[in-house]
Parts: structure tokens; C-alpha cells; sequence
């Protein structure tokens, strides 16, 4: 199971952005976006479901407690 600044990480990777073009896509601080991205502040319910709808992932995706699979997001399975 990946926690959430591990999963914000693969966001990043995927998306071929940084932490400042992240912020953007939110429409948040850059040094707010650094300090999600790097685990020293904690995603609030409201802004997972944010980062979700932005980034196209499921409902939930960025929730801690949630366990997930690569099957899970197969977008031809």
C-alpha cells in the first residue's frame, strides 16, 4: 500500500511535471504544493478529492486507508 506522498510522487512522474506545475493545476501556493508533495503537510479530504478529479484518478485514490492495485486502475481491463 503507498501512502500518500508516495502517491503524489508517481502523479508527478506520470504527468511529467513538477511541483510547481502542479500547484498550478490546483491553483495552489507552489511552497504548499513542495510541502504536500514531500509528506510535511497533510492532504485535506477536500483537496485529494480535487487532485482526483484533476488528475482523472478514482474516487479515493489519495486516501491513506484505502488499498489499491495496479488492476484496480487499468484503464482496459
Amino acid at each position: 500500500m503507498q501512502n500518500q506522498k508516495q502517491k503524489l510522487q508517481q502523479l508527478l512522474a506520470e504527468n511529467a511535471i513538477g511541483t510547481e506545475e502542479f500547484a498550478y493545476c490546483l491553483g495552489i501556493e507552489p511552497a504548499q504544493a513542495e510541502a504536500l508533495t514531500e509528506g510535511r503537510k497533510k492532504i485535506t479530504a477536500r483537496l485529494a478529492r480535487q487532485i482526483e478529479q484533476t488528475f482523472s484518478k478514482p474516487a479515493h485514490w489519495l486516501d491513506d486507508d484505502v488499498q489499491s492495485s495496479a488492476s484496480d486502475h487499468d484503464l482496459f481491463g
